[in-house]
């Protein structure tokens, strides 16, 4: 897509997914999160219920992002954005207001993908997955090759929300979701979900702020340059954010409930493969980066190398993306609000000040850095609820120095020939 499309459509994209997800996260009462931990969460009741509440959200979302996106174009349209800001570009308003539709869509998926998430029925939930991004892209490529606009990239998001809600009631064996409202479920559920409504707000806020702030400090071409660098690294979160979910915290909660004793023996378990791979490639990246989006990406998306190999140092702390299900499980979401509290103190105050006296080099090590500032944090909780290795934490960091060596070695290789 990139060799498809101008840098600066990946800026107005990334800032327009940007606030749909910043909406559907600030409205996210962890419904999925709830089917997999709860007693309840077999109960057809239950589910419908929850479904039910779901479309609603979906509604609410919808109708926010419509008022979100004539807010923004009143907006431009009396000068109150200042015309070197990413959030000028006059197309913005109306993709937010066509990419809110997924909010829309996305709100009648059906309660069956959270209940095979529940009984560890992984095989049809990955090919499911896999299907709607390849239908997605698939729509992204026919729209751009015929018209190279910002529309390919909203097409193709639409129809990826579609395939998946549609597969979601067709090709996951399950309930069939009905409407239905129980007022004591709705009660458990949002005393639950009002816990993961505050920390998805912070982990919103946290995961998005870098763009948020720098869209107000660069243009859309550069936004979009960053945009490119960021996919590499976060592509990895968020095939890490999938795996935790869809698979570790419905093991992780069996645990809690039945073996709370095996838990520090089954966490480290779990993360054994994980740290040997994240660490390895945090190493790779750190030193080749650059060789990577010089054979994906063309010419103008040269200065996304070196922004990735900076990115490439918050890497070593996805690995802990693991203990916050480990909170979940107990029920205790709200232990991650210090360490999403602490990294958005230094995301809204630093970054602004270091470009100004730095340039984005000096904003992008801020970012890098921010995510290893909490983890002091994530090991006293380790510690305070029982799942701390200090042992089984060293054993896995040669990983590291391993990974930095081949990039090195690869980075020499490359120069050579």
């Amino acid at each position: 897509m990139t060799r498809l499309l101008v840098p600066e459509m990946f800026g107005v994209m990334a800032i327009a997914n940007i606030l749909i997800v910043g909406l559907q996260l600030c409205s996210y009462f962890g419904i999925h999160h709830n089917i997999i931990q709860s007693q309840k969460g077999d109960e057809p009741s239950f589910l419908n219920t929850a479904w039910t509440f779901q479309i609603i959200r979906g509604l609410v979302i919808f109708l926010l992002a419509i008022c979100l996106a004539a807010g923004l174009f009143l907006a431009n349209s009396f000068g109150f954005v200042g015309e070197s800001s990413a959030y000028h570009n006059p197309v913005l308003p109306g993709v937010l207001a066509v990419l809110s539709l997924t909010a829309l869509i996305s709100g009648f998926e059906s309660t069956n993908l959270a209940s095979a998430n529940r009984a560890m029925r992984m095989g049809r939930l990955t090919i499911l997955e896999l299907i709607s991004q390849v239908i997605g892209l698939a729509g992204m490529i026919v729209w751009a090759v015929i018209d190279k606009s910002i529309w390919a990239l909203v097409a193709g998001t639409i129809l990826s929300s579609c395939t998946r809600t549609l597969l979601s009631h067709w090709f996951i064996k399950g309930l069939t979701n009905r409407l239905m409202w129980d007022r004591a479920i709705f009660s458990e559920l949002f005393t639950f979900g009002k816990w993961m409504l505050l920390t998805t707000i912070l982990g919103y806020l946290v995961s998005s702020g870098d763009r948020l702030v720098l869209a107000n400090l660069v243009n859309a071409d550069v936004l979009g340059v960053y945009t490119i660098a960021l996919f590499i690294t976060g592509a990895l979160q968020e095939v890490m954010s999938k795996l935790t979910t869809n698979a570790a915290l419905p093991v992780l909660s069996k645990v809690v409930r039945e073996r709370r004793e095996e838990l520090s023996l089954v966490y480290y378990k779990i993360r054994l493969p994980i740290d040997l791979a994240v660490l390895f490639l945090c190493g790779i990246l750190f030193y080749a980066g650059h060789l990577i989006t010089d054979v994906l990406y063309d010419h103008r998306y040269e200065s996304a190398g070196h922004m990735l190999e900076i990115l490439a140092v918050s890497m070593f702390a996805i690995r802990y993306i693991l203990s916050e299900q480990v909170y979940i499980a107990f029920g205790k979401p709200r232990l991650l609000m210090p360490v999403q509290i602490l990294q958005l103190l230094v995301t809204f105050s630093v970054i602004a000040p270091v470009y100004k006296a730095y340039g984005l080099d000096g904003a992008i090590w801020v970012i890098a850095l921010t995510p290893l500032l909490a983890l002091p944090v994530t090991a006293y909780f380790m510690v305070k609820y029982g799942f701390f290795n200090l042992r089984r934490e060293i054993l896995v960091l040669p990983a590291l120095p391993a990974g930095l060596a081949f990039g090195a070695l690869t980075n020499m290789v490359a120069q050579r020939f």
